[in-house]
């Protein structure tokens, strides 16, 4: 199935034929899902929130819509004067149902039916970048405000889940490659900002609490985005850099690039800026295979995930009311589906998908 993107004034509404690739933009001079003009707020290099905004919406297409609020929260407050109603906190059950049915409505079909059609090595890749994500590592306000709710719960949008492909990585061996092991998602407008503005989540580096840093990766942030940050787990004598979970964004909405982001497997077309990817780095060529065996760093990728996570991973997740089938195929060095992948750019130089369900299904 072929998809047309057309975009609709400076900030770009993706118009899809199977949904929608992001969450309908709002921002200066575009109308909210709502119809109404609004102005999302955006982190500055201070954390500030340059721009007031007047309930914007944060839409995916598979669940409820987030509003979000700004209030005068005076200087300082950046980030934090910056509310966006997710329901509190949220059981890993909970956030990766929403997400993973957000993603069965882009692929026209069903939870259950995507979670089947996923070989072993694309669902542990769900699994793990879910689990970091929900981890106390990855917890959005400081500890002063007593709150506790992380990115996961603020994550609204899952656009793509790439599976592992033979020959891929620096050292070919398909563990790793610029595109493959890794998942897209679509954040509200309060975690976009405080993840560009991440030391504002734990200034003071308390336990327990959001542990982000700038990443050490010499190749810097995956080209269209221009900001990255990881979670430090180990580092050999022998890395160049450390290793741990990895994810890169846009620094500023104005970062974007439409041309950039197409040539990224899974995402073409897509128009959200606050889109993150969003991996793991395992060895010392930073593939991210979770069924890879790295021999030396704590054995296969998914026992690693559990070796530096302070919460229960739940390798045998199931989508609440699916049955529990066995995947399709258990290969993780090029036997993927790849059925949870997004839209890629065709040879024609249309974005291209192929949906699990009815091709006719629309927003």
């Amino acid at each position: 199935m072929r998809l047309r993107g057309e975009m609709a004034g400076s900030a770009g509404i993706l118009l899809l034929g199977c949904g929608s690739t992001g969450p309908a933009p709002v921002g200066p001079g575009s109308q909210d899902a709502a119809g109404d003009l609004s102005v999302v707020a955006e982190a500055g290099e201070d954390g500030r929130a340059e721009a007031s905004a007047d309930a914007p919406v944060d839409v995916s297409e598979g669940g409820t819509p987030v509003v979000c609020t700004t209030s005068d929260g005076g200087p300082g407050a950046g980030c934090y004067a910056i509310t966006c109603d997710v329901g509190g906190v949220h059981t890993l059950q909970a956030n990766r149902d929403r997400l993973l049915g957000d993603l069965a409505k882009r692929k026209c079909t069903d939870a259950c039916s995507l979670w089947a059609a996923l070989n072993e090595a694309e669902r542990y890749i769900f699994l793990m970048d879910t689990t970091y994500f929900g981890d106390t590592s990855s917890r959005l306000y400081p500890p002063s405000y007593g709150n506790v709710e992380t990115a996961l719960d603020h994550a609204v949008a899952l656009y793509s889940i790439n599976g592992p492909m033979a020959g891929q990585g620096v050292d070919g061996s398909g563990r790793g490659g610029n595109d493959y092991n890794r998942i897209y998602l679509g954040f509200d407008d309060f975690a976009k900002c405080v993840m560009r503005s991440f030391a504002l989540a734990n200034p003071a580096s308390v336990s327990g609490y959001n542990q982000w840093v700038k990443s050490d990766d010499v190749a810097g942030p995956h080209a269209p985005f221009t900001q990255r940050e990881m979670i430090f787990w180990y580092k050999a004598i022998t890395d160049l850099q450390s290793n741990g979970p990895q994810f890169h964004h846009w620094h500023q909405d104005s970062d974007f690039t439409q041309s950039g982001i197409d040539a990224r497997l899974g995402v073409c077309g897509n128009a959200d800026r606050s889109l993150v990817e969003s991996t793991i780095a395992f060895d010392f060529y930073h593939n991210s295979d979770p069924l890879g065996d790295y021999a030396g760093r704590g054995g296969y990728g998914w026992q690693i995930v559990d070796q530096h996570s302070t919460i229960m991973a739940d390798w045998s997740y199931v989508p609440i009311g699916c049955a529990s089938t066995p995947p399709v195929n258990s290969d993780p060095y090029g036997g993927g589906t790849f059925a949870g992948m997004g839209p890629s750019l065709g040879s024609d130089g249309g974005c291209v998908s192929a949906p699990l369900g009815d091709a006719a299904c629309g927003p």
